[in-house]
């Protein structure tokens, strides 16, 4: 196969890859970015802990450097430019080598995530109420009433509550508790309500299965980054080498284009040569005329002449 017929298999292939690579970076970078600034969703709740920034801002970074970087990836295969391959090589390798390092710390630092989520759940159940409106509260009103659970471990942890323990009552628990209609006993932003028919469902199943899921997720889409950035490495050598193969093919055919067009900078190479030609015909016809001289003096008879012999 030529190397233009394979260059165009391989641009083609490239630039596939490299577009999916684009899905998938726009993914990482729209995760990373709701993980960060979406104030509507219980991830908030985890925004503010310095392990989830870590991984949220390296994901962040990662999806945006990843975008780029596949569009110079197709730039290069596109205008088939061996210097945009090779920066888009060693972008690649510090992309891998950035989701290394931020699945690595997902990994190690899940442990502290899931108790950085607990205490947090904690603090909120503490400060739950009053009349100012938090969206932690919000969040946690509607974990309460979609998983139909009351509490994180279990229902009297609301006793901890600083508006429970102001009323002073027993069986009181926010609204979102109740398995049917709240008995309101305290309107405001929050409603309380007194009575026993609550879910018995604890919340901190739901929260782990929800912080789990999200973890998964991230890391199949790193997993599925990395096996496309490998693809993308190998066309990328591939793509390179078949360039300078091109390169190397069409070169002698340039030169004799330049020669057939430039005949004036051939007659000092013509002159040498004719020269070198005649220097060679002289002296092939001196050994010539040499060995004719001594094959005529060695002819029959010569032997028996004395003069031959003495001269």
């Amino acid at each position: 196969m030529k190397a233009d017929d394979k260059l165009q298999i391989l641009k083609f292939f490239l630039m596939l890859v490299n577009s999916f690579f684009v899905i998938l970076g726009i993914s990482v970078f729209a995760c990373s970015a709701w993980i960060l600034f979406d104030k509507d969703s219980f991830v908030s709740v985890l925004s503010s802990g310095q392990e989830v920034k870590e991984v949220a801002g390296g994901l962040f970074f990662i999806g945006l450097v990843v975008v780029i970087v596949s569009l110079l990836g197709c730039a290069g295969a596109y205008f088939e430019s061996r210097c945009f391959i090779i920066f888009y090589m060693c972008f690649l390798i510090v992309i891998i080598l950035g989701q290394l390092f931020t699945t690595v710390v997902l990994l190690i630092r899940r442990e502290k995530i899931e108790q950085f989520l607990k205490d947090n759940v904690d603090e909120i159940i503490r400060q739950y109420g009053g009349n100012e409106t938090q969206t932690s509260w919000k969040l946690l009103d509607s974990v309460q009433t979609s998983a139909q659970c009351c509490g994180r471990l279990n229902s009297n942890e609301w006793r901890n509550n600083t508006v429970i323990e102001s009323l002073g009552g027993s069986d009181i628990y926010p609204c979102s508790c109740f398995n049917g209609t709240c008995p309101v006993i305290l309107a405001g932003t929050h409603s309380f309500g007194n009575g026993s028919d609550i879910y018995k469902t604890v919340c901190e199943k739901v929260l782990m299965d929800w912080l789990e899921m999200n973890i998964i997720v991230i890391f199949g889409m790193d997993v599925g980054l990395l096996l496309i950035q490998i693809l993308q490495f190998i066309f990328g050598i591939q793509t390179f080498i078949c360039i300078g193969r091109k390169t190397r093919e069409l070169h002698p055919n340039n030169l004799l284009n330049d020669i057939e067009e430039n005949p004036a900078a051939q007659p000092e190479h013509q002159q040498y040569s004719m020269q070198n030609h005649q220097s060679d015909s002289q002296t092939c016809d001196l050994q010539i005329d040499i060995g004719y001289y001594h094959h005529s003096e060695y002819v029959d008879g010569n032997y028996d002449d004395p003069e031959f012999i003495t001269g």
